[in-house]
């Protein structure tokens, strides 16, 4: 429960407000946020760390005070194992000292192997959980004096906990990006392990299947230069969703999908061989890749062109890309196995 803010309290918190609403970027941010609590903390070492969606790994923010190798096992599974999984501190949202711990603290690996070796006899670990309850990250204070951080320290970091996590938040670019699209837009951002994160409109079951080909496919057709692009993507009914995707800050992608209401007639092999046009491939290797004959390649090129409406090869590549009237090989074979 939140305790009463006593005047100073008050004061550091609204100073740690302004320097998370400020411009700078966020390990600045962060930086500036640690020497305001360092007036009602004396901090002798300190460390942020944000969870990414996309790989789930810890990475550092700003760490001070640490050594490497207490940096290292900050951001290993060993230690949230440890530390952030069993006291339920995303569930908390709220810090936790070590003389707030149900155990010994010198039963546990961080404290016995790391802290109180470096004369770090005190602290405060809290998650840092957003308004929709992701985890996304952790900050962690330590002290030489038994005596701190005090009841009032601990006010100031449950107050401001909400503040930092925006902060740290990876998903706030994308937040951003979605906040520019249509408010009917479905939007989703990507994680690299088939993870689909709801950002805007209603995600259905069964949508965006098969989910552990979508980031492979995002991420072949953006490359390492492109920061948008677009293609097809299989409904449940056997129609198309024309995806358009991007790419944030800090490499997050947002996917918005949307039901193709005009696919110009296009077959699904016209599609694949449109594909390949893109790409840049000959007749001879499109036959070559479709197990077809060239003879045959050269009629769907004809048949492509005639329902884009367009003179040229070239134009008709434009048209795809333009429209993302693109297939990803992982989708080619989902589709395939699916008419089976």
């Amino acid at each position: 429960m939140s305790r009463a803010f006593s005047q100073n309290t008050m004061g550091a918190v609204a100073r740690i407000g302004a320097a998370a609403s400020s411009a700078a970027s966020v390990s600045e941010r962060m930086v500036e946020i640690l020497d305001q609590l360092g007036t009602v903390i004396p901090i002798a070492g300190s460390m942020v760390s944000v969870v990414d969606p996309v790989t789930n790994r810890r990475t550092t923010v700003t760490t001070s005070g640490y050594s490497p190798s207490t940096e290292a096992y900050l951001n290993s599974q060993d230690f949230h194992h440890e530390m952030i999984a069993p006291y339920s501190l995303p569930r908390l949202g709220a810090p936790v000292r070590l003389r707030d711990l149900p155990v010994d603290p010198m039963s546990l690996r961080c404290v016995a192997e790391h802290w109180q070796p470096a004369g770090l006899l005190e602290g405060a670990l809290s998650a840092l959980v957003t308004a929709d309850n992701r985890y996304v990250g952790f900050v962690d204070v330590s002290t030489g004096d038994h005596a701190h951080p005090s009841d009032d320290a601990i006010t100031v970091v449950e107050h401001v906990l909400p503040i930092l996590a925006n902060v740290v938040d990876p998903l706030q670019s994308a937040k951003r990006l979605v906040s520019s699209l249509t408010g009917d837009c479905l939007a989703v951002a990507l994680g690299g392990d088939g993870e689909v994160i709801p950002l805007q409109g209603d995600l259905k079951p069964g949508m965006l299947e098969p989910r552990g080909d979508l980031y492979p496919t995002v991420a072949r057709r953006l490359g390492d230069k492109l920061s948008s692009t677009a293609f097809l993507w299989p409904t449940p009914d056997d129609g198309w969703y024309a995806c358009r995707a991007y790419r944030c800050r800090d490499y997050i992608v947002v996917l918005a999908p949307r039901a193709l209401t005009h696919d110009h007639g296009l077959t699904q092999r016209e599609l694949e061989i449109l594909t390949l046009l893109v790409d840049g491939s000959s007749n001879e290797e499109i036959a070559s890749r479709l197990w077809i004959s060239p003879r045959t390649v050269r009629a769907h090129v004809e048949h492509v062109l005639a329902k884009l409406n367009v003179p040229t090869r070239a134009a008709a590549a434009s048209r795809a890309m333009e429209n993302g009237l693109l297939l990803s090989p992982e989708v080619i074979a989902y589709v395939r196995s699916r008419k089976r």
